[in-house]
């Protein structure tokens, strides 16, 4: 670990504060998550980057889109993840991105699916953990959106690559499985 990782934490972690004030004075919400800690995964590196724009492009923040196939919110997309779970698509923030970029990436990617995001559910923080006991704050962010063309897909990356889709789904309200967000999923639905 870098001799000056408390500096570079507290700048990501300002950097933290500026990405989630934008995000919600752009979505005009104050709507917000607890923070919670994630990580440390097996793919992970031990030990933080000796720099800002390190970490950035390790792991920037994390976003997801809950995708509804049509702008009548009567189904939802979701992805079956390498740990076994059904998920909203989403995905690493990179360096110089946007949350908003993010996810319409992680959709197409994920799902196939080309989307509009029609509001932010919420924004927050995580503390990304290291291996080695060091951590770091970073934004995360969950919008809704719906479908504007594409064609559902599977993802097609390396089978080893730790964040690779196994499934897509599309979902009503009496078979929506459990996942992340299931409740949130479901008051959004239509009735």
């Amino acid at each position: 670990m870098t001799d000056d990782w408390p500096a570079v934490r507290e700048r990501v972690a300002e950097r933290t504060d500026r990405v989630l004030a934008d995000l919600r004075e752009r979505w005009d919400t104050d709507r917000s998550v607890e923070p919670f800690e994630y990580g440390p995964r097996h793919h992970d590196p031990a030990e933080p980057p000796e720099n800002v724009d390190g970490q950035l492009e390790r792991l920037a923040g994390i976003a997801s889109v809950v995708v509804f196939y049509t702008d009548a919110r009567e189904e939802t997309v979701l992805v079956y993840n390498p740990s076994g779970h059904w998920e909203p698509p989403g995905g690493a923030i990179e360096a110089g991105q946007t949350p908003e970029e993010t996810v319409h990436m992680e959709a197409r990617e994920e799902t196939g699916l080309e989307i509009e995001l029609t509001d932010l559910l919420y924004a927050g923080r995580f503390e990304f953990q290291y291996r080695n006991g060091a951590s770091v704050t970073l934004p995360l962010a969950q919008f809704v959106g719906h479908r504007v063309g594409g064609s559902l897909t599977v993802e097609r990356e390396r089978i080893d690559h730790p964040g690779v889709t196994r499934a897509t789904g599309v979902f009503d309200r009496e078979l929506l499985p459990e996942c992340r967000e299931r409740e949130e999923i479901l008051e959004l639905m239509a009735e």
